[in-house]
């Protein structure tokens, strides 16, 4: 029986918050809390889901299917076009997904809404 690693056992907010380098702290990105219906390509299927919270580098969504980790999907939110993401982790329902373009590309999509969802251009130290 093969043993499970760390980010195996966590549950999915404990996962969410862990980044290499063990600290929520140390994210590429701000992360903030949004509530948006949104569909998942995954194939040639479409599954609608929900978006719980989005950085310029990914997002968490609900949704009740259960994701391979490391698959290829496509994450549609309405008047934003397609966002190509690979599944990081999926659990109970959740899944993580990270964007593979990047966080420029993303950062296009969003510009109407950049500053209140923390996705502006900044250039200087985390604060």
């Amino acid at each position: 029986m093969r043993e499970k690693n760390t980010a195996e056992m966590m549950k999915p907010e404990q996962h969410a918050n862990t980044f290499q380098g063990g600290s929520a702290d140390a994210r590429a990105y701000r992360r903030r809390s949004v509530l948006w219906p949104a569909t998942l390509k995954v194939g040639q299927h479409t599954f609608v889901c929900q978006i719980w919270n989005m950085s310029l580098g990914g997002a968490r969504i609900k949704m009740d299917l259960p994701l391979r980790d490391g698959a290829s999907v496509m994450l549609v939110i309405a008047g934003r076009g397609d966002i190509p993401a690979c599944v990081s982790w999926c659990e109970d329902g959740e899944a993580g997904l990270e964007f593979v373009i990047p966080a420029d590309e993303v950062r296009i999509l969003f510009l109407d809404r950049a500053q209140s969802l923390g996705f502006e251009r900044f250039d200087g130290p985390k604060s």
